[in-house]
């Protein structure tokens, strides 16, 4: 919406209120943007309804922010030293960011497709690069959704019916640039009654569609262009030819037994906050490290479990101490 509109509906507008929110909710080019279509106002719930149908996505009525991260470099090295078997990954996820602090504008980014064996820690390298940019996130499992629905939104002749879960998430965060993390689209099911996830994703991966994306729910376009999109896959061949064309295919391998180290300093900084301690309260000795690479089979879940074995085997100790 241009500065001229702005203040067109600003000037139309009778409610205090109204004008408050504009105002506290600046447009400005280049770090807020707006997403709804040109002129899109929600209506005003009837007295028939229960609630306000629209209150989760209101906030969308108002620019948004553009998440901007600094020190793109250093957050870069710093994932690479957690991630250190996935540096192709990880520079691919962080190239318009990368773009950004190199050029000063980045453009949207391209979805990502990682493809790799179970446990070779997809999904964690995504995880990492979100916290360690400051991305809001959301991750979702696609493996087991029957149909695209939360994607498309659904029609309000439907009992249940709501808007996009992707929609939804850009007001809750109030911001256009959020990371969406879908795991496993190659099992996702192909063929179901009200369309497949992996076709009801198209809209959302091509630039040109996405800024037009329509909700239909609230049956109106919506701009989803600037998403940063991380999709993982355990089996290429089971991802449609529409779907890996809209991406940039990255393959993770296995991490190996030097990675070891960086990768269980990782872990235990994850267990020692989900048990609301301090990491540095666990270490691993030497004897500890070379039985992890000895043991190590290239499974990050596996790697975890023996991790999370040495963490409880070393708290025990302190009530002996």
């Amino acid at each position: 919406m241009s500065e001229s509109n702005l203040e067109d509906l600003l000037a139309e507008s009778a409610d205090p209120a109204g004008r408050a929110e504009y105002e506290r909710y600046p447009y400005i080019p280049g770090q807020t943007a707006y997403v709804l279509a040109q002129g899109y106002q929600f209506p005003k719930p009837s007295r028939r309804m229960v609630g306000d149908p629209y209150a989760v996505v209101r906030r969308l009525s108002f620019p948004i922010d553009i998440h901007q991260p600094g020190s793109v470099a250093e957050r870069v090295r710093e994932i690479e030293e957690r991630c250190p078997h996935a540096v192709d990954a990880i520079r691919a996820m962080a190239s318009s960011d990368l773009k950004r602090a190199k050029w000063g504008q980045s453009g949207p980014a391209r979805p990502i497709l990682l493809v790799g064996p179970p446990g070779c820690g997809k999904s964690t390298v995504a995880r990492t690069y979100a916290e360690i940019f400051g991305y809001p996130t959301m991750t979702m499992n696609v493996g087991s959704m029957p149909e695209g629905f939360a994607f498309n939104g659904t029609h309000q002749t439907f009992g249940d019916s709501r808007p996009s879960a992707i929609v939804e998430f850009m007001a809750k965060s109030e911001t256009a640039n959020p990371v969406i993390i879908l795991d496993e689209v190659d099992k996702a099911p192909n063929r179901t009654q009200h369309g497949c996830v992996q076709d009801a994703l198209l809209p959302f991966l091509d630039v040109g569609e996405a800024k037009t994306f329509r909700d239909a729910f609230l049956n109106t376009t919506i701009d989803v262009s600037r998403i940063h999109w991380v999709l993982t896959a355990n089996n290429l061949s089971m991802v449609s030819a529409p779907l890996r064309s809209r991406c940039q295919v990255i393959h993770v391998n296995r991490p190996d037994a030097s990675h070891v180290h960086a990768l269980s300093k990782n872990l235990i900084a994850e267990i020692a906050e989900d048990l609301g301690l301090s990491r540095k309260w666990f270490r691993l000795d030497g004897i500890e490290l070379e039985a992890l690479e000895r043991h190590f089979s290239g499974d990050m879940r596996v790697l975890k479990r023996m991790v999370e074995t040495i963490v409880e085997e070393q708290a025990e100790t302190w009530g002996h101490g």
